[in-house]
């Protein structure tokens, strides 16, 4: 993916900061707003995982779930500013419609729907996200250069769509489709799954070079996808998604291939595409993994599109 700008990306940042400057300008030093730059405030480890609850964890994963919930709290305070509005109310409009809490409730989890909302819903024509506005502040605040990398790893991520290939010790190896990276990773919901299941998931890379893993993170609960064929749901055919690929991507209008893909599994072909995908194609689901089963432009393959409302499941 293409890496945030060290400048300012877009004008919702301009106006963030513009009105930083003239608070502190005024020498008005009530940053409600802005609490994350300072960290100092006492409410900044509001929702944070604590070193207590990381010992145990895969350190990819407790590196990744501490940014995240460092960022959680400032996208709190800036989703109140009138200058995010409208990524505010593209928030708010998502999370009534889709009610994001995992199933039963929901097939969209917690984890995946703050990704999307955070890092992939945008506004403008500089793609301006909740994170990108974020790192702008971070940086004019002087935040510490380490925890503004892993915001930016994760801005720069996105859900992927990958072909098991089997397992390496403790870890699931991926290849993605069209790109063809394949991936060692870690799986925090401890789903290692079998060789030949088709994973869309959201894979993020070890930040870091010193802490030596050499391994990525499977950051969200992975979704498997199946197919649906003659009212049963059968293993995913790796062909049907290459087709997918090969009818979508040009419809992005980016001639090239790695391009299109990336920007296709970002952002859709609209801004809830894959929102949407993952509420209709929903079939079961597992504490460590949830089942799918369809393609996003064959509204007779999911399970819950409108298509199949009256027929027989």
């Amino acid at each position: 993916m293409k890496h945030v700008s060290r400048n300012c990306r877009g004008p919702v940042s301009r106006k963030v900061l513009a009105a930083l400057d003239k608070h502190l300008g005024r020498k008005v030093i009530n940053l409600a707003a802005f609490r994350m730059g300072a960290e100092r405030a006492a409410n900044l480890e509001r929702g944070v995982v604590s070193e207590e609850q990381m010992r145990g964890m895969d350190p990819l994963h407790a590196v990744y779930g501490y940014a995240q919930n460092k960022l959680s709290a400032m996208v709190e305070d800036l989703a109140q500013l009138p200058m995010c509005a409208e990524l505010a109310e593209a928030y708010m409009d998502a999370e009534e419609e889709y009610l994001p809490s995992g199933p039963p409730m929901s097939p969209l989890t917690g984890s995946y729907f703050f990704c999307w909302a955070v890092f992939d819903s945008h506004v403008g024509k500089h793609e301006e996200t909740f994170a990108t506005v974020a790192i702008d502040l971070c940086r004019r605040l002087g935040t510490e250069p380490s925890l503004v990398r892993l915001f930016e790893h994760l801005q720069n991520s996105r859900m992927g769509l990958y072909l098991h290939e089997g397992h390496a010790g403790a870890h699931v190896m991926l290849r993605e489709f069209v790109t063809g990276r394949r991936q060692r990773c870690a799986v925090p919901t401890g789903y290692r799954g079998s060789a030949g299941e088709i994973w869309y998931a959201r894979v993020l890379p070890e930040p870091f070079d010193s802490l030596g893993l050499g391994y990525s993170l499977v950051f969200t609960t992975p979704y498997i996808i199946l197919r649906r064929e003659a009212g049963q749901y059968l293993g995913a055919d790796p062909q049907d998604w290459v087709a997918f690929f090969e009818r979508s991507m040009p419809k992005t209008g980016l001639a090239d291939a790695g391009q299109a893909y990336e920007h296709l599994m970002k952002y859709g072909l609209s801004p809830e595409y894959w929102n949407e995908y993952v509420f209709e194609a929903y079939v079961n689901h597992r504490p460590d993994m949830i089942l799918l089963a369809g393609l996003p432009d064959v509204p007779s393959s999911r399970p819950h599109s409108p298509f199949n409302e009256d027929r027989p499941m």
